[in-house]
């Protein structure tokens, strides 16, 4: 069995995703172990949006009630640009697995996301020129590998980082090899042995898998499905997630957008009610609704966290005053703490509608699905009539 570890929503999906793709036995938790068993289980946690010491001690827990159970490997799943706490979270599974080293190979070559001579390049640019420099939360300042694992970790530790061209692993310490085309993200897997930890991007646990000669019966994807009664929640600020917001008002998919009194910091409970009995008429006019807090940044401080609250609160009373079974929401830390508020835990991974978008079935309540999406990606051609 595989277990892997994410340190976001959406990035566990896209894993979820390649599982199915090679016809994979695959379960899927949040921030828990779930209890269908699967040749790989995925768990979702939101370690990215917390403190170095809580994203420390929730892997460090997993990694326990995980390697509790034989002949498990752990895969560590990683964001490609290394945000997060990933030496960190790296760390809390060498405490606990007693293994001194890691292969940790975060690139994606056909996304154009690679590694030369120790440094990180987006379509060819250092990634410090790119957008990522600017990133709210873990902005790529350096271009150095080393040192953008180093400055993103702020927990003690005595791990030595290596970059540049790897030819073997024999010390202590995470390994981090060059990377720049599919063939040399397939020779990067040769450096492993069952004694390391092994992470990375999605593009590397696809070689992961490959190296274990699980994925000799490729499948083809089912043809696609058009759906027609959902509910779409539009949580990513992403320009790609308003352009879509925009096509959609173009089209018989009414977009909802929070009323003015909603985008304030004060709370109004009854303007809320009256919203959500304003979204229950849509959706049950037109079987269909979208749902988006405002294509405009909103200025108040903390705004992302209290509207993710309002959001999940949303959600959670529509489902429970509407025969919505179809969600599709675009954005990890919105998904996330939609499923939090909703106390949906685990979930089967049904199918993946195109790359990165997966759509999973509740476990509790086999009527209801959940299609989730990284805002940086487009929703499928068609998907959405």
């Amino acid at each position: 069995m595989i277990f892997v570890l994410a340190d976001d929503l959406t990035g566990a999906a896209e894993i979820a995703g390649i599982c199915l793709r090679y016809g994979l036995d695959v379960s899927f938790g949040i921030d828990t172990v779930p209890k269908k068993e699967a040749a790989v289980t995925i768990i979702a946690t939101d370690t990215r949006s917390l403190t170095a010491d809580e994203a420390y001690k929730t892997h460090f827990n997993l990694a326990q009630n995980v390697i509790s159970k034989t002949n498990n490997r752990i895969f560590k799943k990683c964001d490609s640009v290394l945000r997060g706490h990933v030496l960190t979270e790296l760390s809390a599974l060498m405490d606990v697995t007693e293994k001194s080293s890691v292969l940790l190979q975060p690139s994606n070559p056909k996304g154009n996301r690679c590694i030369k001579n120790g440094s990180y390049f987006i379509n060819d640019e250092l990634i410090e020129n790119t957008g990522f420099a600017t990133d709210p939360d873990f902005p790529s300042k350096t271009s150095t590998i080393k040192k953008l694992i180093l400055d993103r970790t702020t927990k003690a530790h005595s791990f030595d980082v290596h970059t540049g061209q790897i030819k073997k692993i024999e010390s202590k310490g995470i390994f981090v090899p060059d990377c720049d085309s599919v063939e040399a993200l397939s020779e990067s897997i040769h450096l492993y042995n069952d004694n390391m930890i092994i992470g990375g991007s999605a593009a590397f646990f696809e070689q992961f898998l490959i190296s274990l000669k699980l994925t000799n019966s490729r499948i083809i994807n089912k043809k696609r499905q058009i759906f027609n009664n959902y509910m779409l929640i539009s949580g990513s600020t992403h320009p790609e997630s308003i352009r879509f917001a925009k096509t959609l008002e173009a089209s018989n998919c009414m977009l909802m957008l929070f009323p003015e009194s909603l985008i304030n910091q004060e709370f109004n409970e009854t303007v809320l009610d009256d919203f959500v009995i304003k979204i229950k008429h849509v959706y049950n006019e037109n079987k269909k609704v979208a749902l988006r807090i405002s294509n405009e940044i909103i200025p108040f401080e903390k705004s992302a966290s209290y509207l993710k609250k309002r959001m999940s609160l949303i959600v959670k009373r529509l489902l429970a005053i509407t025969n919505i079974n179809e969600l599709f929401i675009e954005g990890g830390a919105t998904t996330y703490h939609i499923l939090k508020t909703l106390n949906w835990k685990s979930f089967t991974p049904v199918e993946e509608l195109d790359l990165g978008v997966v759509r999973m079935q509740y476990n509790l309540n086999p009527k209801k699905y959940i299609t989730i999406k990284p805002g940086s990606y487009a929703w499928p051609n068609g998907l959405l009539n």
